[in-house]
């Protein structure tokens, strides 16, 4: 199963082989010191990490970490998964 890491709008990062990897990446995007993440299940391979607040940025956007299957019966559109990595976008 492969994993993914998306917010509202943006594919961000994946796929990775496990959730736990994905959520190790996610917590290095949000840089997450906390020992443990805020992470809340949605649905069964549908996950939301919330990051901590940023002092510098005030705000990061949640993330969801999810397999593609997941969010597309979450109303995902399947669009999403086609777009560019963020890293491509630097």
């Amino acid at each position: 199963m492969s994993w993914h890491i998306i917010n509202g709008k943006d594919y961000i990062d994946g796929p990775f082989e496990s959730m736990k990897t994905a959520l190790s990446e996610a917590r290095v995007l949000g840089k997450d010191g906390r020992v443990d993440p805020r992470l809340r299940r949605k649905a069964d391979g549908f996950y939301i990490y919330h990051p901590p607040y940023d002092r510098e940025e005030k705000w990061q956007p949640e993330y969801w970490i999810c397999t593609e299957e997941a969010a597309i019966r979450q109303g995902v559109p399947s669009r999403i998964f086609e777009q560019p990595l963020m890293e491509n976008w630097r």
